[in-house]
């Protein structure tokens, strides 16, 4: 009789222990080293070329279109969601811009005007921006655009941005 109380016993505690042991490996386990940022895959530096163009009425440009050479620095924003892009025009001229990040699309969130030059004036123009990283082919696209109306006509400086990571 005592040997079945015992063997009972070695039951009841082998069955406990499996028991803690399945729940202790099956949780979620918070604050790992399992947890990647997704920005991580878009950090980089990225070399290519730029293109912009100043519309009448979208359609009709208005001289020849401005291209050169873009160097851009991707790097985590302080937001979880977000990455700054600094950006350096033909070696001269730079400019940091915040995108915000929906999976591997993004929309410019700290610029919403830019200065919009047409015969001799300097306009105030709305401006957004998209682009999008392809993180197989390590390349990102942004593409903006700067609009106003002034008398009646439609001036709208659309551009085109190209990098590959280096």
């Amino acid at each position: 009789m005592a040997t079945r109380y015992a063997v009972r016993s070695f039951c009841t505690t082998l069955i406990a222990l499996f028991a803690i042991g399945f729940l202790a490996t099956s949780c979620k386990k918070n604050g790992g080293t399992d947890v990647v940022d997704p920005r991580d895959q878009y950090q980089g530096v990225y070399t290519g070329n730029y293109r912009s163009t100043l519309y009448i009425n979208n359609t009709l440009p208005a001289g020849d279109p401005e291209v050169g050479t873009v160097q851009v620095t991707v790097s985590k924003a302080q937001e979880a969601n977000q990455v700054t892009l600094d950006m350096l025009f033909n070696g001269a001229t730079k400019q940091t811009l915040t995108a915000e990040l929906t999976n591997d699309t993004f929309t410019i969130v700290n610029k919403t005007s830019e200065p919009l030059a047409f015969g001799g004036k300097t306009y105030d123009a709305q401006y957004v921006a998209q682009g999008q990283f392809v993180v197989k082919e390590k390349t990102f696209t942004l593409n903006t655009t700067a609009e106003t109306v002034q008398l009646g006509v439609t001036l709208t400086k659309r551009g085109d941005v190209t990098g590959t990571m280096k």
